[in-house]
């Protein structure tokens, strides 16, 4: 019998025999699924592989550890196990909804997880309505991704999947003219109702929340488009051949009993994204894609997304904010910068969170319109406000995305438009926004600030020991560096100096800047 071994850096699996597995594997935890990986060889006759880094804060505990093949569901090994403390392994979420490793190495909810039911009949209904409406105003739109495999393979979504994908062939062959055509259809979607979430200038995901305001499923819509060279784009990570007429007139696939569009051929796309063996399954399975086409579509048509998963995972586990919240740093700095606002005047807040600053500005008279670009933090924020009555009238919450320069140039001539003078907050922010994040800030103030206005900052100046790339509360932002880059958009800042903070991530000397034209 197969001996399976674990512990909190490593996960080992004794084969007996020549016999070995071929393929991916899943790995369960008491019958839920965590994580899928490629068969990985130890030394001598068996399996060895490194827990993923997002799986490693769970493993506390005992768990029934099963591994599978991913392709028959054949189980390899399995067998009690313990971590290291009491109870039971928990890969939830605050709401107990079981995770898994996603395809870029974070953990998130998958159609698989869903013990709560309806999800899944919630996204294929709102698919095949977006489609047709897609479909009614001219776009040739047509499932891709997970979608269009789970159809093929089952005639299902795929249960590691957690969303619908759909492109749409885009007659344009200049990068910038889909752009264009992608802001369309935005506006179109959003004069609907439908929230969207721009990720690039060829990337649209439509999201769905549930009654309280989380949320519950989205769609992504991709463009594709062939270049003049005559390749077919699809971004974030396709680009090869791939004739037009594969792709359209569509076709039609159906998936839990539902028909939604599909490209002419579906097996040519599928060949063209996943290879010739996309029909065996590989939740494990990554675009691999040059960095000759990352660095194309990257540098014509952005990417707006950096991040804004982790702050929405990081209030995902939030279900009502801290009564005791703001801290008294926070509070701190929102008084200096009342100090220094006429009484009543309008202020606009950039990346409020969950409100907490928000609130305070507001009790001391002042209207706030305040923007975030998590809607799990807008969430809290909306449901706080709730047991505010006295302060409902004096805030406005919305989403704005400072990745986004044309959401940014929309706010500003919104505000222009007012002809207020406007007063900016942003507590804790600057330092983890990207360059081109902070450069649209610094355009916003350079277009709405006046002689007698300012913004008021507070961010991170110091270096964390321990920086990760993935976790934007350890970044920093040196004052040389906000000098440089404030310098060229004619703005100027004086510092009112920095204060040792606590934070999740040790102690941080928190920098205060005030930032005028």
């Amino acid at each position: 019998m197969p001996t399976l071994f674990a512990t909190k850096r490593l996960l080992l699996v004794q084969l007996p025999g020549t016999e070995v597995p071929s393929g991916t594997l899943d790995v369960n935890f008491d019958g839920h699924r965590v994580w899928s990986t490629p068969v990985r060889w130890a030394a001598g006759p068996g399996i060895g592989v490194a827990w993923p880094r997002a799986l490693r804060p769970y493993l506390r505990g005992r768990t029934h550890l099963s591994v599978t093949s991913s392709s028959t569901g054949e189980e390899i090994a399995s067998g009690e196990v313990k971590f290291g403390g009491h109870g039971r392994v928990s890969v939830t979420d605050a709401r107990g909804r079981w995770l898994s490793v996603n395809k870029w190495d974070r953990l998130g909810h998958t159609l698989d997880s869903d013990d709560s039911g309806g999800v899944q009949e919630r996204l294929l209904d709102n698919g095949a309505a977006l489609a047709a409406q897609l479909q009614e105003w001219g776009y040739p739109v047509y499932a891709v991704g997970g979608t269009l495999l789970g159809a093929l393979r089952t005639g299902e979504l795929m249960p590691h999947d957690d969303d619908i994908d759909f492109a749409w062939l885009c007659e344009e062959t200049s990068m910038a003219d889909v752009s264009l055509a992608s802001y369309e259809m935005e506006r179109r979607l959003t004069a609907l109702g439908h929230v969207v979430v721009r990720h690039s200038l060829a990337h649209l995901q439509v999201t769905y929340f549930t009654d309280d305001g989380r949320t519950d499923h989205y769609i992504d819509i991709f463009t594709g488009f062939h270049t003049d060279d005559g390749l077919y784009n699809q971004p974030f990570a396709l680009r090869g051949e791939l004739a037009k007429e594969t792709l359209v007139p569509t076709s039609t696939i159906e998936i839990g009993g539902r028909t939604l569009p599909a490209p002419a051929e579906p097996e040519a796309w599928l060949e063209f994204a996943y290879g010739p063996s996309w029909l065996v399954p590989d939740p494990s399975f990554k675009f691999v894609t040059p960095q000759s086409t990352l660095r194309l579509f990257e540098t014509h048509l952005g990417v707006y997304n950096r991040q804004r998963v982790w702050w929405e995972k990081h209030y995902e586990e939030i279900d009502v904010r801290d009564p005791s919240v703001p801290s008294e740093a926070d509070a701190a700095d929102v008084d200096r910068f009342l100090e220094r606002v006429p009484a009543g005047a309008p202020v606009t807040e950039l990346g409020c969170g969950d409100g907490r600053l928000t609130e305070r500005i507001a009790a001391a008279g002042h209207p706030v319109r305040a923007y975030d670009y998590s809607h799990e933090g807008l969430r809290i924020a909306r449901t706080a406000l709730q047991t505010r009555p006295g302060l409902r009238s004096r805030i406005e919450y919305d989403y704005l995305n400072t990745n986004d320069r044309h959401g940014v140039i929309t706010l500003a001539l919104d505000l222009l438009d007012k002809g207020e003078e406007v007063w900016f907050f942003a507590g804790s922010m600057l330092h983890d926004v990207p360059q081109n994040g902070r450069e649209s800030i610094y355009l916003l103030l350079r277009a709405v600030l006046n002689d007698h206005t300012c913004g008021y900052f507070t961010f991170y100046a110091d270096p964390h020991p321990h920086r990760d790339p993935q976790v934007p509360e350890t970044w920093h932002l040196p004052l040389s560096a906000l000098h440089e880059e404030t310098r060229r958009f004619g703005l100027s800042f004086h510092s009112l100096g920095s204060t040792k903070v606590r934070t999740p991530y040790g102690t941080r000397a928190k920098q205060t800047v005030i930032m005028w034209r």
